[in-house]
């Protein structure tokens, strides 16, 4: 059985591209799937944040790295949302220690219709 050639993965678009479509495109799909980008931005950089804070505790509590995770944040480390939080925060943060109730939680996300700083 023959493999179907694989089409090369689009280049990454950063918040200033998605933003620049949201204007050029007012109706309703489009809009909902810029939304659903935006969210799943959100999404990426709490799974970067989260990933920071396990990666400092295994390594001050066994003194090494976990290579999947490693791996995990090379992946993170390519995605525009990632990227353009840690030029925000001035290179990479901890997540916040508080508990999250998966039940009563929202994935924040950078609306598109403004300018965030």
């Amino acid at each position: 059985m023959q493999r179907r050639p694989t089409r090369p993965s689009p280049e990454p678009m950063m918040m200033v591209r998605l933003r620049q479509i949201w204007m050029e495109h007012p109706d309703q799909p489009a809009r909902a799937l810029l939304e659903e980008i935006a969210r799943l931005h959100g999404v990426l950089r709490q799974v970067d944040q989260l990933s920071a804070t396990i990666s400092q505790d295994w390594l001050a509590e066994r003194g090494g790295r976990l290579s999947a995770l490693h791996q995990l944040n090379l992946l993170l480390e390519k995605e525009p949302a990632v990227m353009e939080q840690k030029v925000r925060r001035g290179g990479r943060k901890v997540a916040p220690t508080a508990a999250v109730d998966p039940d009563d939680y929202e994935m924040p996300y950078q609306p598109l219709d403004r300018v965030s700083d």
